[in-house]
């Protein structure tokens, strides 16, 4: 029987300290400068700024922050063998890596000429706001159309041109039919009873290693875009 303290060693270093965890806690704190930064310095007559802001945010809060959650969890039901959670937050993944490739790309349309800096800001804009129906929600922070999930889903097709694909099957395995469970079931079953690694689990692990390099892409881009912000902030707050 594993020692405790050698199995509490590896759960924190894998849920905290795995390279993924050191990669996003780098990003993190660079693009919280730019959250202050907008705290300090009203951007309200730079419309550039404020877009890039706005981008920025939407990557921070909405991106960055849920993926260090999601990221753990991964980490967690996978050592737990627990398919069905694996599956139901790397569908979450899906959702939140696409919402952050939107808003690169909304960034890459405007950076060509695709578009005009009211088209980018209003698109980044859209990416703060949640999304609604026809019927207007009377209340939310961010009062605006938002993206509909499976069009943020749809702008990962440029970089993996299955993603719909591999949403669908998720959503297959988390909602699928009585048959479709209990043959799923089985499967990790008799993979538990083997002490062979979980099959679910690993078709998945796959298909995320595509889009965890999707993400991390995006990052490094974005990194890129609010350098310029980041170093005025540095300089305002240089000692």
């Amino acid at each position: 029987m594993p020692d405790i303290d050698e199995v509490m060693e590896h759960f924190y270093r894998g849920l905290r300290g795995s390279e993924i965890q050191q990669r996003l806690s780098v990003i993190g704190f660079e693009l919280n400068k730019v959250r202050k930064y907008a705290n300090e310095w009203n951007t309200d007559s730079d419309l550039l700024s404020q877009s890039i802001v706005f981008l920025a945010l939407s990557a921070y809060f909405t991106g960055l922050v849920p993926i260090v959650r999601i990221e753990g969890a991964l980490f967690v039901e996978k050592d737990f063998r627990n398919e069905y959670a694996y599956a139901l937050v790397a569908r979450a993944y899906v959702e939140v890596a696409g919402r952050i490739h939107k808003g690169l790309r909304l960034w890459r349309l405007y950076k060509r000429g695709a578009c005009t800096i009211a088209d980018f800001n209003d698109g980044t804009k859209r990416l703060l706001a949640r999304y609604q129906s026809a019927d207007p929600a009377p209340y939310g922070y961010f009062i605006g159309q938002g993206f509909n999930v499976m069009t943020l889903i749809g702008s990962l097709e440029d970089k993996i041109p299955t993603i719909h694909e591999l949403y669908g099957r998720l959503s297959c395995y988390i909602h699928g039919d009585l048959s479709y469970h209990m043959m799923s079931r089985q499967r990790s079953l008799i993979t538990d009873l083997k002490l062979e690694d979980n099959p679910l689990i690993g078709d998945i692990e796959k298909d995320l290693t595509a889009l965890r390099d999707v993400v991390f892409e995006d990052f490094d881009e974005l990194l890129s875009v609010t350098r310029v912000l980041r170093e005025r902030y540095d300089r305002m707050h240089q000692d």
